[in-house]
């Protein structure tokens, strides 16, 4: 996804972001106050040569180094463990006790590391009272504790700095991506000029949804209703003008009439114009929705099974239209007869009409569609919300896949279309 699409998701989403960093933000707060504390309390030991000593040293830094080194040695671990009012291992002050010299100095710091404040401080200075047991120049060097540890007042593990800079970028990523996913099921598609770039075909035209998907204002010219489908004919004749098309198949990318309304709207259109037209209804098997013939009436599966084309034809609504029912199927499986029947049929109807407009079943059913455009072309009613953009790119993606020329869009809004009433 592009920035700009970012950006404008998180935009559209506010409320969704705002709660998901607060969400965040709170659940990592809880879990750094409820999370196990450490806390660090550090002595220093100065040591120096002894005013009595007699022979001289002769690399004292060597020595302070080793007492540092000497504060994590097994004895002085179990020295320490037998001095703690709070139990603890030899194991567990090994990892919890730290001895180093400061570089340029006399001093030797002895850090100690537990989940209770006293009793690090506890550790640190018993591990400074007990060095001096253990002195590696034969008394030629003195000890004293210089800075005694004090309980510290704050934790030191886990960091809240750290924990704050990664509970804030984890709440941004967050908020962004629960912003893009839920712009991508939820958002419309856009504009015709951002529909047309994802599909890569031309929006022929936009369209508002029927209160009732059965009417064919079509069928009134001269009224605002028909004149929608009128500039529809236009749109699409005007798109295959390059490259005529003779077999239309129309179907809806989501389950729906929609395309069965416009497909019959746009053949009546057609027809008007005194272009001969077949309108196929091609909702078979299962996939049957509101006919567009009588009942029993012989049509496509008839044909498909060898019945004569011209015995399934029944006369339209107007003139120059005639209807290619669906008709009753039966026993022979729809996918199987489509795949091996279909083209030939609808080659034989090509020749006897000018145009041959299918109504398919929704890309998201089935793939009758994109068998019923093979050598034809295919247009699409695309809902301008309740689909997301990668849904419309895969459908696009798999009609093209399989050579089907995609004719156009046409691109249905949310308000309900007002058909007048014939007078």
């Amino acid at each position: 996804m592009e920035a700009e699409h970012v950006v404008r998701a998180v935009s559209r989403h506010k409320i969704l972001v705002v709660a998901i960093i607060l969400m965040t933000l709170g659940a990592a707060g809880v879990g750094l106050w409820l999370a196990p504390k450490t806390y660090d309390a550090t002595a220093t030991v100065s040591v120096v040569t002894a005013p009595s000593s007699t022979d001289p040293l002769e690399d004292v830094d060597a020595l302070r180094s080793s007492i540092g080194e000497l504060a994590n040695s097994q004895d002085v671990l179990a020295d320490v463990a037998s001095r703690l009012n709070e139990p603890r291992s030899t194991d567990q002050l090994r990892h919890a006790i730290t001895g180093e010299w400061v570089a340029g100095t006399i001093l030797v710091q002895i850090g100690a590391s537990d989940s209770d404040p006293e009793v690090a401080a506890e550790i640190a200075n018993t591990v400074a009272d007990v060095l001096p047991m253990y002195d590696v120049s034969n008394g030629a060097l003195v000890y004293t504790t210089s800075n005694p540890a004090r309980p510290p007042t704050t934790f030191s593990s886990p960091s809240i700095l750290l924990g704050a800079g990664v509970s804030v970028v984890l709440a941004l990523v967050l908020a962004v991506c629960g912003a893009v996913l839920r712009e991508r099921r939820t958002s419309g598609l856009g504009d015709a000029a951002e529909v047309e770039r994802l599909v890569g075909a031309p929006v022929l035209a936009t369209l508002a949804p029927p209160k009732d998907p059965t009417t064919v204002p079509a069928l009134y010219p001269g009224t605002a209703a028909a004149d929608v489908f009128r500039r529809l004919r236009i749109g699409l004749e005007a798109e295959a003008s390059s490259d005529p098309v003779s077999l239309v198949v129309v179907a809806d990318v989501t389950d729906g009439d929609v395309s069965v309304w416009l497909g019959a709207n746009l053949a009546v259109s057609l027809a008007n114009v005194h272009r001969r037209v077949l309108l196929v209804d091609g909702r078979v098997g299962g996939q049957e929705g509101s006919p567009i013939a009588a009942p029993d009436t012989i049509g496509l599966y008839d044909v498909l099974t060898g019945a004569d084309l011209d015995d399934a034809l029944s006369p339209g609504p107007v003139d120059n239209l005639t209807v290619l029912p669906a008709g009753e199927w039966g026993g022979e499986t729809a996918e199987t007869l489509l795949e091996t029947e279909f083209a030939a049929a609808m080659t034989r109807a090509v020749g006897r009409f000018d145009i041959v407009v299918v109504l398919a079943p929704s890309l998201s059913a089935c793939e009758d569609a994109r068998i019923m455009a093979a050598g034809g072309s295919l247009v699409l009613a695309v809902p301008d919300s309740g689909v997301t953009q990668q849904e419309i790119r895969r459908h696009t993606s798999r009609i093209r896949a399989v050579g089907v020329r995609l004719l156009g869009v046409v691109l249905v809004g949310k308000n309900a279309e007002r058909v007048p009433a014939r007078s």
